[in-house]
């Protein structure tokens, strides 16, 4: 091997990623920063409502992710590291603006092999769960996202959030149960895993 070039890496190895670029091999932080793009961005897209802002948003998750990597000890799993980093720069901003849109605002559960019956269906559940979801007071709504449409363990949760467990599984809880009702209300043929 000569200077920087570096074996393949198995695509799903954060950690080797991680060492990997602390010795020096920039792209591996370029396959890490493509791998969770997706994840930063619906969070953002969850925040700020825009586009522009959750590119940018994307940005100072990234670069923020890139300075502080040497200290990520790897007690955790790199995407639970990364998405705190990208929730406390979230809160920080939201803090200043106080706004927080539900990542049920692109909720999609429709098939394009559904008949167009199944798709009115589909869209008229779609709705209900993100008028439900609107409902819920602003402290339920981040934990919510981050269990159901992250597909996040309540650990998981509470180490981005900072939150206890129990209190993260009672704000779930409490949020399905509030979900359950609204949702009884209306026609509502599909949910989230876990309702």
């Amino acid at each position: 091997m000569h200077g920087n070039d570096f074996p393949p890496l198995p695509p799903q190895d954060d950690s080797l990623l991680c060492r990997e670029v602390l010795a020096g091999n920039i792209s591996s932080f370029s396959v890490l920063a493509e791998k969770y793009r997706r994840r930063i961005l619906s969070l953002g897209y969850g925040f700020f409502k825009n586009g522009d802002d959750a590119e940018d948003f994307l940005q100072d998750v990234l670069i923020k992710v890139y300075t502080s990597l040497g200290s990520f000890r790897g007690e955790s799993k790199f995407s639970t590291w990364l998405m705190r980093i990208a929730y406390n720069t979230a809160i920080n901003a939201v803090n200043r603006r106080r706004e927080y849109a539900s990542l049920a605002e692109d909720y999609d559960i429709t098939d394009p092999a559904d008949t167009p019956e199944e798709r009115h269906l589909k869209d008229c559940s779609r709705e209900a769960v993100r008028e439900a979801v609107k409902s819920l007071p602003e402290r339920f709504r981040a934990c919510v996202d981050l269990y159901f449409f992250y597909d996040m363990p309540y650990a998981d949760i509470s180490e981005v959030t900072g939150l206890p467990v129990n209190t993260i599984k009672s704000h779930v809880f409490r949020a399905k149960k509030i979900l359950r009702e609204k949702l009884d209300e209306g026609d509502v043929h599909e949910l989230p895993k876990g309702l």
